[in-house]
């Protein structure tokens, strides 16, 4: 992550501080929800589709999360993956309050809360927070750190043979053409091991601190990527980022609708020889 020095020191360590509070109690809030479940608190709510719901939680984690920004912070815009935009203001918010919804509300411990914050463009701090392993994966002033102790990962492999893939794909909601299923058949054959896990930003954390080599998701919202990409950027990791042609983009706040697939691996990882490159190249994934 590219640290820039216009903003003052104390607004930057503000920031930090707000967002990790905010990602734990909106934490605190799924872990509540997760751990006593209920068929009332678990009523779901459609969005796209059977495959893409809300819970309760979901939207009471997201208000935790946005009361401790305004009442810190009250200059403030969030983007929020249950409410949209609110508020106006030099720091920007991006939040996912539960990423990996469906885990929650089928009690699979795979889900997290994912906070980005900007100001004035510049990129500040990202979290993503596991509320079950109690982990919060952060990175602010270019460094990439899990529960307070700076990460620097090491590579456990070099070549698809050698690591497992975390991606989402192929995705709920329609059936997959043949030509997907071609390009995740050559991903089987070609990596390790190929884990669907389910939440998009709990891969990029976990291939940001090494725990996994390379990553790749297509169907996501800026709240997925956002604290993710920044995690990614503070372990030095690579990053290869594509707009729905097939063209690079420039990571940015202001780019990030703009990303349609998107591959983060650790530094060292041969992604030129990876099967994932051919297949982004032909724009078969």
């Amino acid at each position: 992550m590219t640290i820039h020095r216009t903003i003052p020191s104390s607004l930057r360590q503000t920031i930090t501080d707000v967002a990790r509070e905010a990602a734990l109690a909106a934490g605190a809030v799924a872990r509540k929800g997760f751990i006593e479940a209920s068929p009332e608190s678990l009523q779901t709510q459609q969005k796209a589709g059977f495959f893409d719901i809300v819970t309760v939680s979901d939207k009471a984690a997201e208000k935790a999360a946005c009361d401790i920004i305004w009442s810190r912070l009250p200059q403030s815009r969030i983007l929020g993956e249950e409410s949209g935009w609110q508020g106006e203001g030099d720091t920007t918010w991006i939040i996912d309050p539960i990423d990996g919804t469906s885990n929650f509300a089928s009690g699979l411990p795979f889900f997290c809360v994912s906070i980005a914050a900007y100001h004035a463009g510049e990129p500040v701090c990202g979290i993503v927070y596991d509320p079950i392993r109690d982990e919060i994966f952060m990175a602010s002033d270019g460094k990439l750190t899990l529960n307070g102790e700076e990460v620097k990962p090491f590579l456990r492999g070099r070549t698809d043979r050698e690591v497992e893939l975390l991606t989402n794909a192929p995705y709920e909601g329609e059936r997959p053409s043949p030509a997907a299923l071609e390009a995740y058949a050559d991903l089987v054959i070609s990596f390790r091991a190929v884990r669907r896990l389910g939440s998009c930003a709990l891969h990029l954390a976990y291939a940001a601190v090494g725990r996994t080599a390379v990553t790749y998701e297509c169907k996501f919202s800026a709240w997925d990527v956002a604290a993710g990409i920044q995690l990614v950027q503070a372990g030095a990791g690579q990053i290869i980022a594509q707009d729905s042609e097939g063209r690079p983009v420039d990571v940015s706040e202001h780019t990030l609708g703009s990303i349609k697939r998107l591959v983060v691996a650790q530094a060292g990882f041969e992604y030129q020889s990876s099967c994932l490159s051919q297949l982004m190249a032909d724009g078969n994934l």
